[in-house]
């Protein structure tokens, strides 16, 4: 489904203070525990959508601090409505994550959530899957040594081939098969496709 364009989406985005622009994020390599204020484990949600996962999981875990990323205002707009209150342990990054390696330094990251990004079902589109090669080389480098990354589709294809891509990147496995029971906290394409019935895959993988 098309997203619907909101005319003040880019103005209220950026001009909250939990928002930071594509530039201002590579300025803050290295340096993200300083912007919370507060040195605790660093959870990376990549397109994180109308922000049900990553708002619900920065408040009923404080003691974690968390990065929403997201490339189109309109979603992120989405996102800051649903909070209530600010959250001191919350940050939303507006671009586009390919430059992510120019974003967190080595080792910066300790999880990377992966919920229901676009399958990119095309051929000549495949660099742009989340879970492409070139974007696993990326979070080897930004994750902490015990770093995970935990993916959720419901496109089999897709889950598949992602699959392949961290086995041939020797990610080592943790867990995977088809999730039965939602997690306590799930995101809203997920609470969607259950209602439809779809099966809905999932992986974690720890870092090499």
């Amino acid at each position: 489904m098309r997203l619907r364009k909101i005319p003040e989406a880019r103005t209220v985005v950026g001009n909250n203070p939990i928002v930071i622009t594509e530039t201002a994020a590579r300025s803050q390599i290295n340096q993200w525990q300083q912007l919370f204020g507060k040195a605790q484990p660093l959870y990376l949600e990549i397109g994180c959508g109308r922000g049900r996962f990553i708002t619900e999981s920065a408040a009923a875990y404080p003691d974690i601090n968390w990065i929403g990323w997201e490339l189109r205002e309109e979603m992120l707009l989405m996102t800051l409505r649903r909070l209530e209150q600010p959250l001191t342990n919350l940050r939303l990054i507006w671009g586009d994550a390919s430059y992510i390696d120019q974003v967190f330094a080595a080792g910066e990251i300790n999880r990377v959530y992966l919920n229901f990004p676009d399958p990119w079902p095309k051929n000549r589109h495949a660099k742009r899957r989340l879970t492409s090669v070139s974007f696993l080389k990326r979070y080897q480098q930004i994750l902490a040594a015990d770093g995970q990354i935990l993916f959720k589709s419901d496109d089999k294809n897709f889950f598949d081939i992602s699959q392949e891509n961290f086995a041939s990147e020797k990610w080592q496995q943790a867990a995977a098969g088809i999730a039965v029971e939602p997690d306590k906290i799930i995101s809203e394409y997920e609470a969607r496709y259950r209602r439809q019935g779809k099966a809905i895959y999932y992986c974690q993988y720890q870092r090499r």
